[in-house]
């Protein structure tokens, strides 16, 4: 039987279904009789959830010539 331990280890493979079916039963076996391990499986769905809709996007439209345009003359000022 799995133990506390092990979902703290396998808690993100257990998410992702990166784990073989053996292991995935027993660790589901193991949430379904501890409360404290669900409540950490939650807290660690709802971290995941936040920081996905928190995380800044990344614009891909950048003018890499522009940019390397001002950093040129912003080092000949420098200098």
């Amino acid at each position: 039987m799995f133990e506390c331990k092990d979902i703290a280890e396998e808690a993100s493979n257990y998410l992702d279904g990166d784990l073989p079916l053996r292991k995935r039963i027993g660790l589901f076996l193991h949430l379904v009789i501890c409360s404290c391990c669900r409540r950490y499986m939650q807290q660690i769905k709802q971290t995941i959830s936040t920081v996905s809709t928190l995380r800044p996007r990344e614009q891909h439209d950048t003018d890499t010539q522009a940019l390397a345009e001002k950093l040129r003359t912003i080092s000949k000022t420098d200098s």
